[in-house]
């Protein structure tokens, strides 16, 4: 099985390494798999907290293959002049710094157990006081993505005592406070003044942690949505659900549940575009799909701002929405129509949004009567319905079908 290779060609494996060079001055085995969708954040998280008792079992691709993309990454990387840096796994929060456990598969255990850096500079570590300095600080970085408060604070003495006044030194000891604050604010039940904080925190912790600022904050994030659990969402009461902390700590899933544990949860355009990323995200397309086109028929103002948003997501239906905007037909097709019109451009990708059977508006019985004649339900009696309803809709579809 050579999943892994399929997930990432082979002519973009080096892109691939090649960036995560560029923004993190090194090629680490969990980054590159996170970036190349072969294992998810939410799955990582886990069995760094100890959540999961293994990582094999949470990759999305055979150990062999797997395996296999790492040592052609590593390969890569040896030929840029990168040399190879052991690496220990071991378990967040855990002051023993307890060993963790890859999976059974010995050649994906020997692949995960080396990253690859540029050599040290000679010159550089020659002057002993920066070398120190330096080696320092990753320490502290280390110790505070981590969350392993104590060490932190530990190396953080030692930086202070031999350079007082580093720089860093004021924004590293606010990243221990903001630590030491969680406990706190749990016992106070703060959820509002807790998650301004860690709102306030991200700019410093994204200079002083760089990328790792994901891992340092995604805890925080995550302690916080566990005490959101079970409190409704207030529409106009802000960002405070527990769903959209979920998605601040890149857990896809939880966020999830925790929409579909609102009852109307359908009738809250926020809530429903939180949904739809959190279907993406964890790679249920046509459930985000379903969403964004849910939007469509019920909130189009809303639908028309993320269609239009260039980060969004969806390329496919992004460029299908582009070219129902060009159609130029303002006056016979709205927004509330798109669903309608992609059922005519791709039945089997778009038929994910079922129609209504309750529903009398026009636009939801046009859109039940145009989804059975795509979906094989073609009768005279169903033609002349929708042509008494929205004929636009019934041309378009005789069209499609003498194109067909």
């Amino acid at each position: 099985m050579d999943s892994a290779h399929r997930a990432i060609p082979d002519q973009a494996l080096r892109p691939l390494v090649d960036r995560l060079l560029l923004e993190q001055g090194r090629l680490d085995p969990f980054e590159l798999l996170l970036a190349a969708e072969l294992l998810g954040y939410e799955d990582y998280v886990a069995w760094r907290t100890s959540h999961r008792s293994e990582l094999q079992g949470a990759l999305r691709a055979a150990p062999e293959a797997v395996a296999g993309f790492l040592e052609e990454a590593g390969a890569y990387a040896r030929g840029q002049k990168l040399v190879a840096v052991a690496l220990e796994h071991t378990a967040w929060g855990d002051r023993e710094q307890r060993p963790l456990c890859i999976g059974p598969h010995a050649g994906l255990t020997r692949a995960f157990a080396l990253a690859y850096a540029p050599p040290p500079e000679r010159c550089q570590l020659d002057l002993f006081q920066d070398s120190t300095a330096l080696l320092l600080e990753d320490e502290v970085r280390a110790a505070l993505v981590e969350h392993r408060t104590d060490r932190a604070r530990d190396q953080v003495a030692r930086l202070m005592h031999r350079e007082p006044r580093h720089p860093r030194l004021g924004g590293f000891l606010r990243l221990i406070q903001t630590l030491d604050d969680a406990d706190a604010s749990a016992r106070d039940g703060r959820v509002e003044e807790r998650w301004r904080e860690l709102e306030e925190i991200g700019p410093l912790a994204g200079q002083l942690l760089g990328h790792r600022v994901r891992d340092f904050l995604g805890t925080l994030w995550a302690a916080l949505a566990e005490r959101l659990a079970g409190r409704p969402f207030t529409p106009g009461a802000g960002e405070v659900h527990a769903s959209i902390a979920w998605t601040r700590a890149g857990r896809w899933e939880r966020a999830r549940e925790a929409i579909e544990a609102e009852p109307d949860w359908l009738d809250q355009p926020v809530l429903v575009l939180v949904h739809a990323e959190s279907c993406w995200r964890a790679r249920d397309p046509f459930g985000a799909r379903r969403d964004w086109l849910w939007l469509c028929r019920e909130y189009p103002s809303a639908a028309e701002r993320v269609l239009r948003d260039p980060a969004f997501p969806d390329r496919r239906l992004a460029d299908l929405w582009e070219a129902f905007g060009d159609l130029e037909l303002d006056e016979e097709l709205a927004t509330e129509d798109f669903p309608a019109w992609l059922l005519l451009q791709d039945p089997g990708a778009f038929a994910v949004l079922p129609p209504s059977e309750t529903s009398s508006d026009d636009r939801d019985t046009a859109y039940r009567l145009l989804h059975g004649l795509v979906t094989g339900d073609d009768t005279v009696d169903r033609r002349r319905a929708l042509g008494e309803i929205h004929p636009h809709l019934l041309r378009q579809f005789l069209v499609s079908r003498r194109c067909r």
